[in-house]
């Protein structure tokens, strides 16, 4: 449960990260 809970945070940081740095240019 842990493990997974991680992950998803982990994919949605980089969902936010990826579109941050797209909106930057």
């Amino acid at each position: 449960d842990h493990a997974l809970r991680d992950t998803v945070e982990n994919s949605i940081a980089n969902c936010l990260t990826f579109e941050r740095r797209d909106q930057h240019g």
